[in-house]
């Protein structure tokens, strides 16, 4: 049985993270476990987003209001 992580972050996504292979994801080449697995440890990450919501959050469009706020339009 392995053992994983469970991560809340900000934008309310759960992340599960390995924490302990058992014995025969060890000792597999890919580490895969065909038997149950359990939460160790379970703790939430309220300053932070998750890698998918940080990523998406680069793309968006900075504001008007914030450009001008620090000087990127040219008037300042």
């Amino acid at each position: 049985m392995c053992f994983y992580n469970k991560i809340t972050f900000l934008c309310k996504h759960i992340e599960y993270r390995v924490a302990v292979h058992c014995h025969f994801a060890r000792n597999d080449p890919g580490h895969q476990c065909f038997g149950a697995w359990n939460v160790k440890r379970e703790w939430s990450e309220p300053q932070e987003l998750c890698k998918d919501c940080t990523r998406g959050q680069i793309y968006l469009p900075v504001s008007c209001d914030a450009r001008s706020a620090y000087g990127v339009d040219g008037r300042n």
